[in-house]
């Protein structure tokens, strides 16, 4: 009987495996239990109540444990919660951060317990404080805290120097006070040596308590100022010169921008195109011979457009001559065809601008129902050392009405042997995406690796020649196609420009 068993199950697996139809439903209902099973480890964790994620958050750095917000909506604030929280109102959080600054420090020699606190307002308002464990970043979020009237304010900032002089620019610092309700702050005789100050929502609330503790932050080297409500003019002097990096993000009243004092390497600015006044000491930076002023890094995405009308006086020239010896710079193509080129032509000592040390590029450009690339290859030609670039249509981007044609001549036209990869990003369709490979070819006679969105998950679309066609051979053309790749390491093979991610 058993033997008679054994039989009939070897007939019916032999009769299953010659079956190709059994033997791929098989194999998809393996696939289908593996993946319930990994679904059934993802519900593991999202079950788990919010007092152990916060729990398991303790255990990471701090940068990794920021980072959890952006995982999905429930994981945003659960970063914070292992936060102590404080009572009191807007008024003591200057002797609130003062204080913890202080406990932070005299924690130096042993791991900190707590790495930041919440200030609670009372009737769900909150600001929140962070810091790393080296206690040389400083991120401070007034987010979440509430205000009947989000009034316009004019901020003023006094970096690196406790001692600097009311009159500046021709106004006094009594002219940003002058009718506002503002408590001023005695600074704090202790001084932090903070590195990195990150700023997110102030208003004209807060601006006061920022000020004043800046007396006390006199090593700072990277500012970020993020989605300030109602902040109308930014006006920053750097006493001692140490700040070398600045980002402004997302500050949708901004009209005007002044620096004084400031030896900047990284300019990092996203939003409208405002107004721009920068000195060191009495000169203006774009005088040609200050070269200690180049950036390095630059970032300028004013997709958003122009503040102003008249964007002629916006001062755009004291960024433009600074850029000349950046590394990784992000552009927008309207700001190329109205700025840029008038500026070439306008000014002796541009006519030899070129970007010899450019070597990772971001260009947002607009959407058209064909894709125009003209700009992008007269903006090509003053990069000759070019590596990587990347290229991002945005239909949502300023598009300038009646822009004159430009075009870029130089001496020799750049080979641009060192561009490697090309990233493209919301092109209309593959047939564009060819037509500017093939336009690469033409103007630079280079075949960079070019990689495409794709629509499938860990998937790329990379283009590759097709096999030579007699007619194509015959005109000295060549044929493209792009054909999909799974990959393992997404970033590995086509990184983010650094640009990207803020």
């Amino acid at each position: 009987m058993g033997k008679k068993n054994r039989n009939k199950k070897d007939r019916w697996k032999k009769q299953h495996d010659s079956n190709p139809i059994t033997r791929w439903s098989i194999t998809l209902l393996e696939v289908r239990k593996e993946l319930d099973f990994e679904q059934r480890n993802d519900d593991i964790i999202s079950s788990m109540p919010d007092d152990m994620l916060c729990h398991i958050i303790s255990f990471l750095p701090f940068k990794s444990a920021v980072q959890t917000c952006f995982l999905s909506t429930r994981w945003k604030d659960l970063w914070k919660r292992n936060f102590s929280v404080r009572k009191g109102t807007i008024n003591d959080a200057f002797t609130a951060i003062s204080s913890f600054l202080h406990d932070f420090s005299d924690q130096s020699q042993q791991p900190p317990t707590n790495c930041g606190f919440q200030l609670n307002f009372g009737k769900g308002s909150f600001l929140s404080v962070a810091i790393k464990p080296n206690h040389k970043a400083l991120h401070l979020d007034f987010s979440n805290v509430k205000h009947e009237f989000p009034w316009r304010f004019d901020w003023l900032l006094e970096i690196n120097d406790p001692n600097n002089d009311d009159n500046w620019f021709g106004f006094r610092r009594s002219n940003f006070l002058r009718n506002r309700q503002i408590h001023t702050y005695q600074p704090s005789p202790i001084l932090f040596k903070l590195k990195t100050l990150h700023l997110v929502s102030v208003s004209y609330l807060s601006r006061g308590a920022i000020s004043s503790m800046m007396s006390n932050f006199m090593f700072l080297e990277s500012l970020a100022i993020e989605k300030c409500k109602g902040l109308r003019t930014l006006r920053i002097e750097d006493g001692h010169p140490r700040l070398k990096k600045l980002t402004i993000l997302d500050c949708q009243q901004l009209e005007s921008i002044h620096f004084r004092g400031c030896t900047l390497q990284s300019l990092r600015y996203r939003g409208k195109l405002v107004s721009l006044e920068c000195r060191n000491g009495g000169s203006f930076w774009y005088w040609p011979w200050y070269d200690d002023l180049y950036l390095e890094d630059a970032m300028l995405d004013f997709r958003e457009g122009p503040a102003y009308s008249d964007i002629s006086s916006c001062g755009f020239r004291s960024i433009f001559h600074r850029i000349k010896g950046v590394k990784s710079l992000t552009l927008c193509r309207w700001v190329f065809e109205a700025l840029i080129c008038p500026l070439r032509l306008s000014y002796p000592f541009s006519w030899g601008f070129q970007l010899n040390q450019l070597t990772e590029f971001w260009w947002i450009d607009y959407s058209k129902e064909r894709y125009n690339s003209n700009a992008l290859i007269s903006f090509l030609k003053l990069c000759p050392r070019l590596r990587r670039l990347y290229i991002t249509i945005d239909h949502k981007s300023y598009k300038r009405i009646n822009t004159t044609k430009c075009s870029v001549e130089v001496a020799t036209l750049p080979r641009l042997e060192d561009l490697k990869f090309v990233k493209l990003e919301g092109f209309p369709n593959e047939k564009e995406e060819i037509a500017l490979a093939n336009r690469l070819k033409q103007e630079f006679n280079v075949e960079p690796l070019i990689i495409a969105k794709s629509n499938y998950l860990n998937c790329v679309r990379i283009l590759e020649k097709e096999p030579d066609k007699d007619e194509l051979q015959k005109e000295g053309k060549v044929s493209y196609k792009f054909i999909e790749m799974r990959v393992e390491h997404l970033y590995d093979l086509c990184p983010k420009h650094l640009h990207m991610s803020l």
